[in-house]
């Protein structure tokens, strides 16, 4: 007879491939382990009911409800919750349930109740201590929508294949046929459908067959980046500026852990719902430093001041100058191609905490938040 130790461990060896399962993207062969997952720590639980010794009771509650959620199974998960949460579980496990019931009830506020959204549309929803019953503070609102919709234009550029775009102003061509709308805000969790404009057949771009495509693409993406696969981000946009436009845009959408905890997104494709939510706050998505420049080993430093000077003239990167807000010391910093134009720029005059590594005269920048 197995032991709960044994079914947890099984259950576990299951959650770990279908983990892989969905980096590969084998949504199927994912969907059915994490079933077969679940099902294993459901045994477990069973096994230990007549005991319920803790922690071992709220842990497997805690696992078995994250399961849950993976399984698309919200209710199951807030039952799960709920029994581990009426139980004398240790205070840092309860912690974490509370945070798992948050998921839940987003989970709710993502789930399409009497929206029907066409291929070419997705639903993002914000939630959080700054996001009221239809209210949210607006430039959370705005700098998201802003956001998003720059991830989308560089992905209709980068899907036909044009060099990155530095300067200049985005081809009209895909300003109008791929133009995001907004529909009206929804109350809860405050959630818009942000709908790409349909290019009629004279209008469609090589490379783009539907406007579902870059809906999917940019599901894919954000995915990736939700669960720190930064492998499998860099085989998606193997183009450096555009890998590193991409991640710098989409830490942006991402929560402030604050007024914002969750971002998350919707779409529909043969009558499924599929969910993307984003809980890593922007400060906890950090790229690998394998995946950096070749200044990788040199000191990372950090710098707060004024961004006086913005300089895009050269080919290859940038120069941006910080002054020092208390000592007026000025500094020079590299900005790595992909990021001037849709991050540094917008933070002009701005104060500015700049960090990245010295090399030489100059810091070559790995990020850049305005205050």
């Amino acid at each position: 007879m197995n032991s709960p130790g044994d079914t947890h461990s099984r259950s576990m060896d299951c959650a770990e491939l279908a983990l892989l399962a969905r980096m590969r993207h084998d949504h199927d062969e994912a969907d059915r382990l994490f079933r077969e997952s679940l099902e294993l720590e459901l045994a477990a639980i069973d096994e230990i009911k007549a005991e319920a010794v803790e922690p071992t009771f709220s842990i497997l509650h805690r696992s078995a409800a994250t399961l849950a959620l993976d399984c698309n199974n919200p209710q199951l998960a807030e039952r799960l919750i709920a029994t581990g949460l009426s139980h004398a579980s240790p205070p840092e496990i309860r912690e974490e349930l509370r945070d798992l019931l948050e998921q839940v009830y987003f989970r709710r506020h993502l789930q399409l109740r009497g929206i029907d959204l066409e291929e070419d549309e997705v639903q993002m929803s914000l939630a959080g201590q700054g996001v009221g019953f239809g209210v949210v503070h607006s430039q959370d609102f705005l700098e998201r929508v802003e956001k998003a919709s720059k991830l989308i234009y560089r992905i209709v550029d980068r899907r036909q294949n044009r060099p990155f775009r530095t300067r200049g102003r985005l081809k009209k061509s895909i300003k109008d046929g791929y133009e995001v709308f907004l529909s009206v805000p929804r109350a809860a969790s405050f959630a818009v459908t942000l709908k790409l404009g349909r290019p009629t057949a004279q209008a469609k771009l090589p490379g783009i067959s539907d406007t579902a495509e870059v809906v999917d693409e940019f599901m894919n993406l954000m995915g990736l980046l939700s669960t720190g696969d930064f492998p499998s981000l860099e085989k998606a946009i193997p183009e450096a500026p555009y890998r590193t436009n991409f991640v710098q845009l989409a830490k942006r959408l991402a929560p402030d852990g604050e007024d914002v905890k969750i971002v998350g997104f919707t779409t529909m494709r043969a009558g499924q719902e599929r969910f993307v939510e984003v809980s890593r706050s922007r400060r906890d998505i950090v790229v690998p430093e394998s995946s950096l420049a070749e200044h990788a080993t040199a000191e990372r430093v950090s710098v707060r001041g004024i961004l006086r000077f913005a300089d895009a003239t050269h080919a290859d990167s940038g120069k941006i100058k910080i002054v020092d807000e208390q000592s007026g010391v000025t500094h020079n910093v590299r900005v790595p191609e992909g990021m001037m134009g849709d991050i540094v720029k917008p933070l002009w005059e701005c104060l500015v905490v700049v960090t990245g590594r010295e090399v030489g005269n100059y810091i070559v920048l790995d990020d850049i938040d305005g205050e």
